[in-house]
């Protein structure tokens, strides 16, 4: 899975996430992205809005790291990103607890309710 496979599928998960996730819209927060031997990006969610950008962001609220297949995994809803990061699949640096909201809004986007 490329990059712009990972972030269309970001981008169609928010959309359906997004309404069944009402807080959202409250949201000022950016998450930075590191897919090993791929590339990065980061996702911000603000005003209600997703925009998903190229590169790092000079100060993410938390960075998820993690191969490709297990990136893949997760954004098909294949494997659990609790799971993985219990596992050490996925690895989560700066805030943990706040990846709590990033995975509710997956999983809501996944129809895991």
């Amino acid at each position: 899975m490329s990059l712009d496979e990972m972030k269309n599928a970001l981008e169609r998960i928010y959309e359906k996430g997004s309404e069944k996730v009402p807080e959202i819209k409250t949201w000022n927060k950016v998450y930075q992205f590191v897919i090993e031997g791929v590339g990065e990006f980061y996702v911000e969610l603000s005003n209600g809005k997703m925009k998903i950008s190229n590169g790092k962001h000079p100060n993410p609220i938390a960075t998820l790291s993690a191969k490709p297949e297990v990136m893949k995994k997760i954004i098909s809803g294949e494997l659990d990103s609790m799971k993985a990061f219990m596992t050490r699949q996925l690895k989560i640096t700066g805030n943990v607890l706040d990846t709590v909201n990033l995975k509710k809004l997956i999983d809501s986007g996944l129809g895991k309710e």
